[in-house]
């Protein structure tokens, strides 16, 4: 197989063209903004398809445990991420994480607790950064370059390590 078309090539290129995620959605009892499931998949999944890389989850039983305390479900599993390869379907990536919750619903604990962990595991694991415009870092955009001064940081760096430029010898 075409050394170019494996996976790790295949995710690099997904991260790469991936921009930021903007907080839009608002919490209206705790007053805070958040980006939504459907807007990370929005993001995602046409770059997934033009990748041919098909991502599935599934529930790890064996983990699971629910215990109701007072009026509160809580929940606790871990979840299961493959990432595959669709061109060469040995090719995948497996993935654990936990996904809790609570709810006074059983089945909404299980839900939400599902959707955020998802949620959370898609951002980082395609590097999706989220940005709130109300923020006072955030500045409307991504900015042009660096500095001259974040220039001069990043060659002191590079120097130091021996990746710099050599100056006239």
């Amino acid at each position: 197989m075409n050394n170019t078309n494996n996976i790790y090539t295949k995710l690099h290129q997904i991260q790469s063209k991936i921009n930021h995620l903007t907080k839009t959605k608002e919490n209206k009892f705790q007053y805070y903004k958040y980006v939504a499931e459907y807007d990370i998949l929005k993001a995602l999944k046409p770059l997934l398809n033009e990748q041919k890389l098909t991502l599935t989850f599934s529930d790890e039983t064996e983990n699971f445990t629910a215990e109701k305390q007072k009026k509160e479900w809580t929940v606790k599993y871990l979840k299961k991420a493959i990432l595959t390869n669709s061109e060469n379907s040995q090719e995948q990536l497996t993935f654990y994480f936990w996904a809790c919750g609570s709810n006074v619903d059983l089945a909404k604990a299980k839900g939400s607790s599902e959707t955020y962990a998802i949620k959370y595991m898609l951002s980082k694991f395609f590097l999706m950064p989220a940005k709130d415009e109300a923020d006072p870092d955030y500045q409307g955009g991504e900015k042009e370059g660096i500095t001259s001064a974040e220039q001069k940081t990043v060659n002191e760096f590079l120097k130091k390590h021996g990746w710099g430029k050599e100056e006239n010898k």
